[in-house]
């Protein structure tokens, strides 16, 4: 694997066509990641379930809203995140919401 410093002042595009991937390969493993990871979570009674979908209280801090990761599974699947909650739990169902997420995403570009 190649070493590339921060003090080279390489840009993202110049790095992965060195190392031998593309641009939208990386965001696309990227999701497919995401999605899988998120359909394990609401699968399984864990700690980082109950984090995902708690609330914190208190007041916001000024400025723009946080992108939220439930927020980024809406952006990536195009539905609501209730939808997705209960389409995940069903581990086919769920594969087949990613491949076809995935699959728009290609013809897309």
């Amino acid at each position: 694997m190649a070493r590339i410093s921060w003090k080279e002042k390489k840009k993202n595009k110049d790095v992965l066509e060195e190392i031998g991937l593309k641009h939208t390969e990386l965001l696309k493993t990227i999701k497919t990641r995401q999605l899988v990871y998120y359909g394990h979570i609401r699968r399984h009674q864990s700690l980082q379930k109950t984090i995902m979908e708690g609330k914190i209280n208190g007041k916001r801090q000024r400025g723009r809203k946080r992108k939220s990761w439930l927020g980024n599974m809406e952006e990536t699947t195009t539905r609501r995140i209730n939808e997705c909650c209960e389409v995940a739990l069903n581990r086919e169902e769920w594969r087949r919401t990613i491949a076809s997420n995935l699959w728009q995403e290609t013809e897309q570009r």
